[in-house]
């Protein structure tokens, strides 16, 4: 029988995290759950699997892709819908002929003609009441449609698209259509409460206190919004994920109809041999999922060492969770990715026939 136990140990020796918690999903049946190593490198705290860890991106697919394919079944929105239709202010000024061709499709595949990412959190915190104004108006470095860019940036106006919409912050609606109809009723969401941090697993090192993040989003834009946000701010235990992800398989999907989860889980087809779903991934070159993956799987990452990687195909699927970024995060250079794989490669090739 699979055991991860092996490589998630290996992985703390050899400092690709200090620890992490995998799962064995399939869409049907209890989940194998497999931990290693403590909160941090001193071996104080060893990682229970109650734990919470900071998501990251996966934030990006479980909350706001979930909510905008919701939306779009719904009829309340089409992923032909320009973003000027719902924010008009969005083309105002320079660039208007570019800025009134972005679509919900466009933000999704990452070719909305955005950049990666914009400083907020250098900002003063009086200038959150600008947030929004700001992000609609930072200019775009391409037309939309003709060049991938993995944007934070595009998530964030997803988000703000969702909180328009349907006049709830991301926080209130994950809980109410996401989470609450799958009886996770606890061990995920936004912003941790103040009893919860010291069970949160801890990520890099604040430059100026010394202390790491803990119970607090690691990503600076996320954590100067006040914790949620479009492109970040989820946590959870590996044990209530596992249980989420079970209802993101075709077969099992319960957030959605089995046709929008294949649309938004297959690659989006606008730009030329682009690995980029909507909202998700699928396998490529060199990807993180491993090579043993269904061409038909779809994933997501985030940059504190957190991975989803599920094949409909083998119905099976990985989660890895981890701080790879403590104390800090250029640690997660150097041993992270093959560990990552070798999880990956674990878990799918025992599937393959």
């Amino acid at each position: 029988m699979l055991d991860l136990t092996s490589i998630l140990q290996a992985g703390v020796a050899a400092r690709a995290w200090p620890c992490a918690a995998a799962a064995v999903v399939s869409p049907r049946q209890p989940s194998r759950i497999f931990l290693a190593g403590s909160h941090t490198y001193c071996g104080d705290k060893q990682l229970r699997e109650s734990d919470w860890f900071d998501l990251a991106s996966l934030s990006k697919v479980l909350v706001t892709t979930t909510l905008v394919a919701q939306l779009c079944e719904q009829g309340t929105l089409s992923l032909n819908t320009t973003l000027a239709e719902i924010f008009p202010e969005f083309t105002l000024g320079l660039q208007a002929a570019w800025r009134q061709e972005v679509t919900i499709r466009h933000l999704l595949a990452h070719c909305s003609g955005l950049p990666a990412g914009y400083p907020f959190h250098q900002l003063s915190p009086d200038r959150r009441q600008d947030f929004r104004q700001i992000l609609l108006s930072l200019p775009l470095t391409a037309a939309p449609g003709q060049v991938e860019c993995y944007s934070d940036l595009g998530m964030m106006i997803l988000g703000e698209v969702v909180v328009t919409l349907l006049g709830q912050n991301l926080d209130s609606l994950a809980r109410q259509q996401i989470f609450s109809p799958l009886g996770l009723h606890d061990g995920i969401g936004y912003c941790p409460a103040l009893q919860q941090r010291s069970s949160c697993v801890p990520t890099e090192l604040c430059a100026d206190s010394g202390q790491p993040w803990q119970g607090m989003v690691h990503d600076e834009n996320a954590r100067w919004l006040g914790g949620i946000a479009g492109h970040a701010g989820l946590f959870a235990n590996i044990t209530t994920l596992a249980r989420l992800v079970q209802a993101l398989f075709p077969s099992n999907s319960k957030l959605l109809p089995e046709d929008m989860l294949r649309l938004f889980t297959r690659p989006a087809g606008i730009i030329p041999a682009s690995s980029r779903c909507l909202g998700w991934d699928s396998p490529s070159r060199n990807s993180s999922a491993g090579e043993h993956i269904s061409p038909q799987g779809y994933g997501h990452t985030g940059f504190t060492g957190t991975c989803i990687w599920i094949d409909p195909e083998k119905e099976l699927a990985v989660i890895l969770l981890s701080n790879a970024v403590h104390p800090c995060r250029e640690d997660k250079r150097h041993a992270y990715p093959e560990f990552l794989r070798q999880v990956c490669n674990a878990v799918f090739a025992g599937s393959d026939k």
